[in-house]
This record gives C-alpha cells, structure tokens and sequence, in this order.
C-alpha cells in the first residue's frame, strides 16, 4: 500500500509503501533506518518470528529504506475472544514525528478488522511522552497496570 504525507521540513510528500512480512520478503529488512529496531537484526530469530503465523510485522517503507515497524502477537484464549498484543513499534531516529508510526497502527487496525479480532491491547512506559500521544489519538480505554519482569 502506497501512502503520502508530508515529510516535516520538506514541501514535497513523503511516499510510504507498507508491507507485511513473512518469508518469502523478509529481503525488505536488508536496508533499516537507525533506530527502527533496537538492536541489529538476528537471521535465525528472524526466521523463528516469521515461522509462525501469530507473529504480524509490518513495515514502512521510503525509496525501500525500512523507517518503521509494527509488531503485534495473536493471542487465542480457550475461553475468550482472541486478541492481539501490539507488542513493538518503531520509527528511524531521522524519521519521527511524520505520522509513520500512525499509519502503522491503521495498518493493524484494518487487519485486525479484516480477522475478526476484537482487541488490542499494548502497554508503554507512562514517561514516553511520544508513545502517549500517538495511542491517545486513537478511540482508547487506558487501564492502570503493573507490569512485573522476571529474571532467572
């Protein structure tokens, strides 16, 4: 899918194509902007995520330059609608604050629409001012969460 907008600083549109991911063109990752993921990317974990289907990753793309990423997780449950967890998304550190990450989340959305699942949830720090700002301009429920990390 082709997207404009405006690039900020530019008079010209920022052209956007956006791509799932999976096997057959994960060769899409070969040219990432700084900061889109947080560390280099793993082949062999690459190849682990995109084995199974629960796993969505959608990239955005500029003049094939990856400038951001969705990735989101399916969660079926036994006794409750299936739900997905919006898990990461990332823009280049040159690249935030142009709507990308926003139109990542449509993307989502609209596939989420497409396969019947009925919520999203995610979580993020409540210092991360930019993160805040970009899930509060979409129709939202915010909960209060503690949020535990085990190490062993």
């Amino acid at each position: 899918m082709v997207e404009s907008g405006k690039r900020e600083g530019s008079a010209s549109p920022l052209e956007l194509n956006t791509h799932w991911i999976d096997a057959d063109n994960a060769h899409l990752l070969d040219n990432v902007a700084p900061g889109v993921f947080d560390n280099a990317i793993d082949p062999a974990r690459l190849a682990t995520y995109l084995a199974s289907t629960a796993n969505w990753m959608c990239l955005a793309l500029h003049e094939g330059l990856v400038v951001g990423m969705c990735m989101c997780v399916i969660h079926s449950h036994p006794d409750k609608p299936t739900e997905l967890f919006l898990d990461e998304i990332g823009t280049g550190d040159d690249w935030r604050r142009q709507g990308i990450a926003r139109r990542l989340m449509q993307q989502v959305f609209d596939r989420a629409d497409a396969e019947e699942i009925e919520e999203i949830w995610l979580g993020t720090e409540p210092d991360n001012h930019a993160a805040n700002g970009l899930y509060q301009g979409f129709k939202h429920e915010r909960e209060d969460a503690v949020i535990y990390y085990f190490d062993w």
